[in-house]
């Protein structure tokens, strides 16, 4: 592909901006001397970072709704040059009548796969013992349909366990604007009765984050006499989070997946001790000082009492946080690593088998 000599290329991050990640690339993107623009087509509850919508939840009719899609749509395929697409969709609904069509046009095409889009369900209750899967009641799995890969000329995952799930992908880390997520220093008083060890927890879905655990793990850490308290974040603006987290001690993601996600980033980033499941098995794909705690609903009280009992531990783990982050997951750092793949020729093969890579520094 060959863009015009006088102008940067053109990248669009469409239609979805799950975690804030389109906004966060296009800008930093921007920031490298790109044009690049995030656009969503349904804007979510307390969204963020993105740079336009076309808020179909506002429109009534099917009618209107596939007029507003179908005409930006359009334009787009005429004035982008790279299309970098999110959570199992393109600029058109299934069957996705604009890839062969941006294929033919040259354009560069990009999937971003960020955990239910992809992930074989099935596959994964057969070989994990343990998974969100395993208590998913949403199952928005089951009424996706999927892009073809054929029409990729790279694919990337959010997390390494979605790497078995998409043949050829490549692990990207998630964005973060650090600006928004400054270190903040650990509590210097001991806990007590009155000023209890704040155990933060902000499930995006209960099931899927093993929520029931947390709190189980909790209130037998009280009732063993523990100074801990803690608070599940849920339906809070994004721009009130970095808040919350600053004021906490520890923050558990999740113990279900095996990976860790967008929260856990933001977390180690203001220096908080993150607890979150890590598969053994993707280990490998993780720098080897990744300063996460892992546990599992079998270990959360352990681990929490270890942390609650060891400050050491907890500001030793909280340090190291922001320093990992800012190697790995540093939004001008991810947005530079995707650009080469913008501009290579590496159509993806729906037949053929990759080696998946990994982010290891």
């Amino acid at each position: 592909m060959s863009t015009p000599a006088h102008r940067p290329l053109r990248i669009l991050h469409a239609p979805a901006n799950v975690a804030g990640i389109a906004g966060l690339l296009a800008r930093a993107q921007r920031d490298l001397g790109y044009t690049a623009t995030a656009t969503e087509y349904v804007t979510r509850p307390f969204a963020f970072n993105r740079d336009h919508s076309l808020h179909l939840e506002t429109r009534r009719s099917k009618l209107n709704k596939a007029w507003a899609v179908g005409s930006y749509a359009l334009g787009a395929m005429v004035h982008y040059d790279v299309f970098h697409l999110y959570f199992a969709n393109s600029l058109l609904p299934a069957p996705f009548p604009d890839l062969p069509v941006l294929h033919a046009l040259g354009k560069r095409i990009i999937y971003h796969f960020c955990g239910c889009d992809i992930r074989n369900r099935a596959r994964t209750l057969v070989k994990q013992p343990l998974s969100g899967c395993h208590e998913c009641v949403v199952r928005t799995c089951e009424g996706l349909r999927r892009p073809p890969l054929r029409y990729a000329d790279a694919v990337f995952v959010a997390t390494p366990d979605l790497l078995e799930d998409a043949p050829g992908a490549m692990l990207l880390p998630g964005p973060i604007d650090l600006s928004r997520w400054p270190a903040r220093p650990p509590r210097s008083a001991p806990p007590t009765a009155t000023d209890p060890l704040r155990i933060l927890h902000a499930p995006t879905d209960r099931e899927i984050k093993g929520t029931a655990y947390v709190l189980d793990a909790v209130e037998r850490l009280r009732a063993g006499g523990y100074p801990v308290a803690l608070q599940v974040l849920e339906g809070v603006p994004a721009a009130e989070v970095p808040a919350f987290v600053a004021t906490t001690d520890i923050v558990v993601d999740q113990l279900m997946i095996g990976a860790y996600g967008t929260f856990s980033v933001e977390a180690m980033a203001v220096g908080r001790p993150v607890v979150c499941r890590i598969r053994e098995d993707l280990r490998p794909h993780y720098a080897p000082d990744l300063p996460i705690v892992s546990a599992d609903p079998a270990t959360i009280y352990r681990v929490l009492e270890g942390l609650i009992r060891d400050d050491e531990e907890r500001a030793r783990r909280g340090a190291a946080g922001p320093r990992y982050v800012e190697q790995v997951h540093e939004m001008h750092r991810v947005a530079a690593t995707v650009l080469p793949y913008y501009r290579a020729v590496r159509r993806i093969a729906a037949s053929r088998s990759h080696t998946p890579r990994n982010t290891r520094r």
